[in-house]
């Protein structure tokens, strides 16, 4: 997406997973260099705190029984108040 899209769509949660990156990659190189935009920091996500960075290498990027995982930590950082309980890989994601 560029980022007029996410802009126009405003969203409540965004959730960064570029394919081939782990969480503290993703954390490092795109969502850090996002922050220093006036654009992006007037985002509904990013003022509410509900700004993420996934394992998407681990979890999101290749076809395989780690797809299920990847659903649960969507699940997790979406709804976390129905998903408490629901036990997670270490380091498939961070809150920003």
């Amino acid at each position: 997406m560029t980022l007029d899209e996410v802009i126009s769509a405003d969203p409540d949660i965004i959730i960064m997973m570029p394919c081939g990156f782990d969480t503290e990659r993703t954390t490092s190189e795109c969502a850090l260099s996002m922050q220093k935009n006036p654009r992006w920091q007037n985002l509904r996500a990013v003022k509410s705190g509900n700004l993420y960075a996934v394992d998407a290498n681990s979890y999101f990027s290749k076809p395989s029984i780690r797809t299920i995982t990847g659903i649960e930590i969507l699940s997790k950082i979406i709804h976390p108040e129905k998903f408490a309980g629901l036990a997670t890989p270490e380091g498939a994601f961070s809150k920003i």
